[in-house]
């Protein structure tokens, strides 16, 4: 899902996080909003606690009904929220702690939601992470195109051996 901007290069940004990265959430939607984003603040809203993995699903669900362009989420690591978020057909979600990373997952892969480690990054650099994550479009080189095409392709295939798989068992079952 490549994000598409209104045209001045602002994005509709779902964003997340657990209860230990809700601080730097909040930092990050008023950075973004100052960049002139619209951010969808996908949680936390109260003091219960939330896991990694139930706040990526919200921001990934989000991104993949498209109610936004691209997602970001805040956990202690990002490392089990990107996990949790590629659980989705169609999201690509990438754990990001530079902006090298950020820029080439965006580019290359089309990454459309980045993952980010409240314990691990300070302020600063988490903003300028998103930012460069935000700020790169996908390539439209044929060589990105064909890693993309075989990243869908990995997903696709493995769904169908799945839906597959009862049907085989049932009929080895059966002989």
């Amino acid at each position: 899902m490549a994000a598409e901007s209104d045209g001045a290069g602002r994005l509709r940004i779902a964003l997340g996080s657990d209860h230990e990265g809700e601080s730097l959430k909040d930092k990050l939607i008023a950075h973004l909003r100052e960049e002139r984003h619209s951010v969808k603040d996908c949680g936390l809203h109260n003091a219960e606690p939330a896991t990694a993995a139930e706040v990526a699903g919200l921001v990934a669900q989000t991104l993949a009904a498209g109610e936004a362009d691209i997602g970001i989420v805040v956990s202690s690591s990002g490392a089990v929220a990107s996990m949790a978020a590629n659980k989705i057909p169609g999201i690509r979600s990438c754990h990001c702690q530079d902006t090298f990373t950020a820029r080439q997952a965006r580019r290359t892969a089309a990454a459309d939601m980045l993952c980010l480690g409240a314990r691990v990054l300070g302020d600063d650099l988490a903003a300028e992470v998103a930012d460069a994550f935000v700020g790169e479009a996908p390539s439209d080189d044929q060589r990105h195109e064909l890693l993309r095409r075989g990243i869908h392709e990995l997903e696709e295939n493995f769904e169908a051996r799945r839906a597959e798989a009862p049907q085989a068992s049932t009929s080895e079952s059966t002989s």
